[in-house]
């Protein structure tokens, strides 16, 4: 989105990072439901990627465009 719509870093990661969000939940469900998931490996998983998602939405409004680059697309330094 961001090479091809040319649209802000910052708009393109968190759109990206909410479709992939829907489409592992909706996964994730339908393996639990039929028991291919061992809860007490995921729940760990999941408590770390809750505390990472909070900790990126306080931290990316204080980042700027060129900052979030960096971060998700190393080899654009």
């Amino acid at each position: 989105m961001d090479g091809a719509m040319r649209l802000p870093m910052k708009v393109s990661s968190a759109t990206s990072n909410f479709m992939i969000g829907v489409t592992a939940a909706a996964s994730a469900g339908i393996y639990l439901g039929r028991g291919d998931v061992d809860p007490t490996l995921v729940a760990p998983v999941a408590l770390g990627v809750l505390a990472g998602a909070m900790l990126g939405a306080r931290l990316l409004p204080r980042l700027a465009n060129r900052q979030v680059r960096w971060i998700f697309l190393p080899c654009s330094w």
